[in-house]
């Protein structure tokens, strides 16, 4: 999954939980960068959370909006 196309964007995550939300992407880091290096990560910012980071292996999909 490329996770940084969302870098900047609105964007609706649907997590492998079924839970979904929906936010400004603000931040991307790659695997290399993250604490385990497995994942690449992204934080966006929700109506309620200035920050919500997640790696991709939480995601199922996600929409640009």
């Amino acid at each position: 999954m490329n996770l940084q196309q969302y870098l900047g964007k609105d964007i609706r995550v649907t997590f492998v939980d079924d839970h979904v939300l929906e936010g400004h992407c603000h931040t991307f880091t790659g695997r290399l960068d993250t604490e385990d290096e497995l994942y690449d990560e992204i934080t966006i910012e929700t109506d309620k959370h200035p920050y919500v980071g997640f790696n991709e292996s939480e995601i199922k999909c996600i929409e640009v909006i």
